[in-house]
């Protein structure tokens, strides 16, 4: 068996060790080398990055076979949009999320999208209209072009995944959204299983299954 298949194996029972209460959270498949994250977890660690984002509110959370259902104010303005993570980068003491939005766009009723729906309307409507619109008003550290919403800024300097431990490393996750959970695969293995493990909240040392 080679030192691959040894850690995947490694990988695997540590999993399978996991506490009852998070059983359901995590699991790896072996042959195509990825870690799932359930939506639940997900969505726990999205309100978590996103919950010093100046001028952001994330309001209700549905979880859909292929996106997330998903309300929030951005600056006055109250949306509801239909995401999927795509990429997760963690460098430079900084987080960077990329998510696709294939389907539902939508202003909802706020103050500032009374005052500016017709605007919109007179545009033509769609995506295009409303990322003019957007544009002015998102908080630092967002953009939004339509088809991706990018959203970057500082790890904490304490917590699930603090600053310290991408200061002079990096990490890429490339994410696939599926009815079961968040598909996650990275080249650096050791790096992701590490961060599964703080995602977790489990008091475990801080070293890659195998070693």
């Amino acid at each position: 068996m080679s030192g691959a298949a040894r850690w995947w194996e490694s990988a695997k029972e540590w999993v399978g060790k996991l506490p009852s209460g998070l059983s359901g959270e995590v699991s790896v498949d072996v042959s195509r080398r990825r870690v799932r994250l359930s939506h639940a977890r997900v969505e726990a660690l999205t309100r978590r990055a996103l919950q010093n984002v100046r001028a952001l509110t994330l309001g209700d959370w549905v979880n859909l076979p292929q996106v997330y259902d998903v309300r929030l104010a951005v600056a006055g303005w109250k949306l509801r949009v239909e995401v999927a993570l795509e990429r997760v980068e963690l460098a430079s003491g900084r987080y960077h999320l990329t998510l696709l939005t294939p389907g539902r766009v939508d202003l909802e009723e706020s103050r500032a999208a009374s005052m500016l729906v017709q605007g919109v309307m007179r545009m033509g409507g769609g995506k295009a209209a409303l990322r003019s619109m957007l544009d002015p008003v998102m908080p630092k550290g967002m953009s939004w072009d339509g088809q991706r919403l990018r959203v970057s800024g500082p790890l904490p300097k304490e917590g699930v995944v603090p600053a310290r431990l991408f200061e002079s490393s990096s990490l890429t996750i490339n994410a696939e959204h599926t009815s079961e959970g968040l598909w996650l695969s990275a080249e650096a293995w050791p790096g992701l299983m590490d961060l599964v493990q703080a995602a977790l909240y489990l008091d475990l040392p801080r070293k890659p299954p195998g070693t």
